[in-house]
């Protein structure tokens, strides 16, 4: 598929690209607004460490961006963190984060590339990993780049405030972090950066570097967050599961059904979707259940078309608004009793995380509540676990 290569100067969709999603321009909007207008070709990357092995929504913010830049004729890159990730990004983290080993890593982004296809298509995309560069670095080299910050600039992050506060460690190595993210816009020559405004620190110390060491002016744009009203947490882990790109249709319409907040329906259709704001406005008139209906239906019709979204749909009115069991349900073995069948079955990893949800009366027989965690099983019982898993038994 061959994409266009003219940059679109509209001011109008420039202007939009810089409101809807974006929360801070550096160095500014007024500079960035000439850059786009200059007729300039930009590559704008976004990075990604492979801590888990699934994108969510959190990660859509700033790949709908790219997608939005990518229709002003720029071309977005993707450098999928597979070095940093080893290390740990402290942003946000009251204690040292786990390092991962390079297996498990790989293991975690074996599927990044086609969740992220689902958003950018394959060629528009520019790929690289950043294992690429900062694996090679020699140790005088890392030496040189850490010359060009300071401890004060480090240590004045909120975080390592807190810890400190605290009397809980701070590593080294998380001062290193902000420099490994920091090189990977020089190792680019890149343009621009986009990412959370989480990550606006380490993005800024890629920006001071590609200025000392390439006389580079690179744009950062922080993208808004998915952030809980109340709780004032990001809405990436909730209640119920993650949101994920990877997730089924039934998951996903269920999971935002269940997870998302009345107060934030408005913000992930702005956010997560590219429904025009006109439409976003007019459908909040319609009351917060089929709001949050028409929001489940479009992030399932996104990752998992329309087809699979209009049965999730139907699914869902049945099950839950209908009181119905599922019209596919899977057979499994009777192996007794209920912790036993649904273990060997797979349903749920471990007879404790069983007896966990039985005592938390999230497991029905028949429509009939668990109370004992030896109920026994019989051919034909209907098996209900949550608001989404069920069986037959054989």
């Amino acid at each position: 598929m061959l994409f266009r290569t003219h940059i679109n100067t509209d001011k109008e969709k420039i202007q939009e690209l810089f409101t809807r999603r974006i929360e801070a321009i550096f160095p500014s909007q007024e500079e960035a607004g000439k850059k786009l207008e200059s007729g300039e070709r930009l590559r704008v990357y976004l990075g990604i460490d492979p801590t888990g092995p699934d994108l969510h929504l959190g990660h859509t913010v700033p790949l709908l961006f790219l997608k939005q830049l990518l229709g002003l004729g720029h071309r977005p890159v993707l450098v999928i963190g597979d070095f940093t990730a080893r290390i740990g990004d402290p942003t946000g983290k009251e204690t040292t984060r786990k390092s991962l080993t390079n297996k498990e890593v790989k293991e975690n982004m074996k599927n990044y590339l086609g969740q992220v296809y689902k958003i950018l298509p394959k060629d528009s995309v520019d790929v690289e990993y950043n294992s690429k560069w900062l694996a090679k670095m020699s140790f005088q080299e890392v030496v040189e780049l850490t010359s060009h910050v300071t401890v004060q600039q480090m240590i004045v992050r909120d975080m390592f405030q807190e810890r400190l506060k605290n009397e809980k460690p701070i590593g080294l190595h998380e001062f290193l972090y902000p420099l490994m993210q920091g090189y990977d816009s020089v190792a680019m020559k890149i343009d621009g950066e986009v990412g959370g405004n989480d990550q606006t620190f380490n993005m800024l110390v890629g920006r001071d570097l590609e200025k000392k060491l390439l006389n580079k002016d690179k744009l950062v744009f922080a993208t808004k967050l998915l952030v809980d009203a109340e709780s004032g947490k990001k809405m990436s882990k909730t209640e119920g599961g993650l949101i994920s790109l990877a997730n089924s249709a039934q998951d996903i319409y269920g999971k935002t059904m269940k997870t998302v907040r009345d107060e934030m329906i408005g913000l992930v259709f702005e956010l997560c979707t590219e429904k025009p704001k006109e439409w976003i406005r007019s459908k909040k008139e319609q009351g917060s259940h089929e709001f949050k209906k028409e929001l489940a239906f479009e992030l399932t019709r996104m990752y998992q078309g329309e087809e699979e979204a209009k049965k999730a749909k139907d699914e869902f009115e049945r099950v839950f608004s209908k009181g119905e069991s599922p019209k596919e349900i899977i057979e499994v073995e009777n192996k007794g009793g209920v912790i036993q069948t649904s273990v060997a079955a797979g349903i749920i990893a471990s007879h404790s995380e069983m007896k966990r949800l039985i005592d938390q009366k999230a497991v029905k027989i028949n429509d009939k509540l668990v109370e004992k965690w030896d109920q026994s099983t019989q051919s034909g019982d209907i098996v209900q676990i949550g608001p989404r898993k069920f069986y037959r038994v054989k």
